[in-house]
């Protein structure tokens, strides 16, 4: 396991510790690598996860913190696909090790293969304005090609919109977020859309922020005084509605990681 993590032959990682096919290692033996291996590299192991009754594969991939998407395809299904109380699936989990990022600053993560993994959906998490240094908490209720996230209480709504001068804007702002003893540069806007905090998340509603008009309501934090959801990019994160790369976000996040 160690071999393929950091793409080393175990030929040459067993030489190198002194080590044959049938050593045991102990918890906290030190394993010596070949000079040059990045230890900072991104590496998927798998797991094996039985169905409950009730759950679907939305419910199972939000458990797990992974896309939809992924969960789908490296089962062989598709939203029509049914699901049974104890079928067998199998769960990528993301190992996602922590970069050096100077003091005061993030880390320069990649959305599609590391913050996305960090940041699951359904994580609350602190922010970090970057330029006063004021802070507010968010939760990731949705989002795939960036993170689409909801001040956490009505407070938070008020520290945000007070950073954005008294408003809430789709001008960006570098920001930290914090989670799990990691910070990571990123950016964000504070402009909610597509959301009505009176109705149920998830549910058709007749009216959503941001000129959405009538559809699927994506607001799930409740009595927050604030009506949808607002962006957060990372490192190569892209927009909804184009599906690229908008360089103002992609500005900061690098601001933010101090590059």
């Amino acid at each position: 396991k160690i071999s393929q993590k950091y793409g080393v032959s175990l030929t040459e990682l067993l030489a190198l510790n002194g080590k044959t096919q049938y050593s045991v290692l102990n918890i906290g033996d030190i394993i010596l690598l070949p000079q040059g291996v990045d230890n900072t590299k991104p590496y998927v192991t798998y797991s094996s996860y039985y169905v409950k009754s009730g759950e679907t594969l939305w419910s199972i991939a939000e458990k797990w913190g992974i896309p939809y998407t992924e969960l789908c395809s490296i089962n062989g299904m598709n939203d029509s696909t049914y699901l049974y109380a104890g079928q067998k699936l199998t769960i990528p989990i993301h190992h996602i090790p922590i970069t050096y990022a100077p003091d005061g600053y993030g880390e320069y993560l990649d959305w599609a293969t590391q913050a996305q993994y960090v940041i699951p959906i359904g994580t609350v998490f602190k922010i970090v304005d970057f330029y006063t240094g004021k802070t507010y908490t968010a939760k990731r209720t949705t989002g795939a090609n960036h993170a689409d996230c909801e001040p956490y209480t009505s407070a938070d709504t008020t520290v945000m919109k007070n950073i954005w001068g008294g408003t809430f804007s789709w001008d960006t702002r570098p920001i930290l977020v914090v989670y799990n003893g990691r910070s990571i540069a990123a950016s964000a806007s504070s402009f909610g859309h597509a959301g009505n905090d009176s109705a149920a998340g998830g549910s058709y509603t007749t009216w959503r922020s941001g000129d959405y008009g009538a559809g699927y309501n994506f607001d799930w934090v409740k009595g927050n005084n604030y009506d949808g959801v607002f962006d957060i990019h990372f490192k190569n994160s892209t927009t909804h509605n184009t599906g690229k790369i908008n360089s103002s976000h992609q500005a900061n996040v690098k601001i933010a990681a101090g590059k």
